[in-house]
């Protein structure tokens, strides 16, 4: 059992690993096949394979009216999770059916998601009975992190100071380096080609300032760590994962401090107040030198919805610079970046309008994942994907299916928080991932997709193990 546990595990660290570096999936393909959706497989397999052979080896029948089994052995957590994968399931299946949705486009959507999601049921009854120890593959997701940090802060100072086409030019490489045939990532530069370092996978640099909250003695390395961290952040020049990052930390601050005075504990006080010199410093600092302003001036245009013009509308050339030094020289990069949030905003704008109208039709259940505005496409290849996340997800799985997911994640707060012995930071540490998290999607179609169902599961399981810590 001890070897079938060793190789069952094996497959979830390569997954967790091709997760964080992957990008879009598709850098390895093989025959055709994604090297994410083969690594997906055989953690699935080898998942729920070790978990019937634990019930099987321990006698634990599935279900069973005479003794203890699996279904009577779920927590109102596990209930509540396998409502939230059928709710799942039927907006990908049934409801885009009866409503005339494309099935192909809702299985396009949302496969993926429903698929990851499902492993929260064999990896919650193994970290139960402590098969799986959680410390081991946070420990991996965390170093993994601050990997992928790196990397991203060398993206982006050989994009910026090396050359124009350094990062195109590192998937082309690594395309060749593989064998050719995957898929080679899309580059989003900035309107005016001002460097962007925004993949998909950069929605999981939120765990890396999740791990520094949550460890409650931080060390000289640790701040290390979060110093890299924030400039990989930073180095993504996108306004939603900054928003999402920094109104979370605010509400962690002020929820510690708020411990603090109440429990008279002056070092927790101290050590977030260290935390915040640090992240300001850096910020401050890393935004005159490396960053040359850009954070600054994209802050200063995020809710600008017109120009000194007038409106701007969506039709508005950008500029066919590739480099912010080649914009400077010809235009200032302020007024270009406020064309393009000015263009931004104005689009989301419309985009509510639109996606509102169209979840009045179907206020209840929605239309299914896969379903779209008629005449208001943003992509010709994923027509069902918008950017207003909460809007395109109203209109899909309806008022029933938002409350679905509202009642999952108060759950999982409610369960911590009445637990006396639960210390504080791992409470507010798991708020500031939720509420990191919920923001940073909103503007960016990043939730229904592998990366984004798979921090789902790992907040969801982040509860299961607190719960299990608490026991101990």
């Amino acid at each position: 059992m001890d070897k079938l546990k060793k190789v069952s595990l094996i497959f979830p660290a390569l997954f967790i690993l091709e997760l964080i570096f992957g990008f879009t999936g598709t850098v390895i393909m093989i025959h055709g096949i994604a090297i994410r959706h083969i690594l997906f497989i055989l953690s699935f397999l080898s998942l729920y394979g070790y978990f019937f052979a634990y019930l099987f080896r321990k006698k634990i029948p599935l279900f069973s009216l005479k003794k203890e089994s699996y279904f009577s052995s779920l927590s109102k957590l596990d209930i509540m999770a396998i409502v939230f994968e059928i709710s799942f399931i039927l907006s990908m299946t049934a409801i885009p059916y009866f409503k005339g949705t494309n099935m192909e486009y809702a299985h396009s959507e949302a496969f993926d998601s429903a698929a990851i999601f499902s492993l929260y049921f064999p990896v919650s009854f193994l970290i139960k009975k402590r098969v799986i120890h959680r410390e081991k593959y946070e420990g991996l997701i965390k170093w993994s992190i601050f990997g992928y940090s790196i990397m991203c802060l060398i993206f982006y100072c050989g994009q910026e100071y090396i050359n124009s086409t350094f990062i195109s030019d590192f998937f082309r490489n690594l395309n060749k380096l593989v064998g050719g045939s995957g898929i080679i990532q899309q580059v989003i530069l900035g309107h005016g080609g001002y460097t962007r370092v925004m993949f998909g996978t950069s929605v999981y640099l939120i765990l890396g300032i999740y791990f520094f909250l949550k460890k409650e003695t931080k060390k000289v390395w640790d701040y290390l760590i979060f110093i890299v961290e924030i400039l990989a952040i930073l180095a993504t020049v996108t306004k939603s994962i900054w928003f999402g990052i920094g109104i979370a930390y605010v509400v962690y601050t002020i929820c510690i401090i708020v411990e603090g005075i109440l429990s008279k504990n002056k070092r927790m006080i101290l050590q977030v107040s260290v935390s915040i010199l640090i992240a300001i410093a850096t910020i401050t600092i890393s935004n005159a030198t490396v960053f040359q302003n850009i954070v600054s001036i994209r802050m200063g245009n995020a809710f600008v919805v017109e120009n000194n013009e007038g409106e701007v509308k969506e039709t508005s050339k950008t500029p066919s610079k590739t480099n912010k030094k080649e914009v400077e020289g010809s235009e200032n990069i302020r007024e270009i970046d406020k064309e393009g949030a000015v263009i931004s905003n104005q689009i989301k704008i419309e985009q509510i309008s639109q996606l509102v109208k169209k979840w009045l039709g179907s206020p209840i259940l929605g239309y299914g994942y896969g379903s779209y505005v008629d005449n208001y496409i943003r992509s010709e290849e994923s027509p069902f994907s918008y950017e207003m996340q909460f809007f395109a997800l109203l209109m899909k799985i309806g008022i029933v299916g938002i409350v679905i997911w509202i009642i999952f994640f108060a759950m999982q707060f409610i369960l911590m928080i009445r637990e006396r012995h639960m210390k504080r930071n791992l409470i507010f540490s798991w708020i500031f991932m939720v509420l990191a998290e919920a923001i940073c999607v909103q503007t960016n179609p990043l939730l229904i997709s592998f990366t984004g169902m798979s921090m789902i599961l790992f907040i969801s399981l982040t509860i299961v193990g607190n719960l299990l810590e608490i026991k101990k």
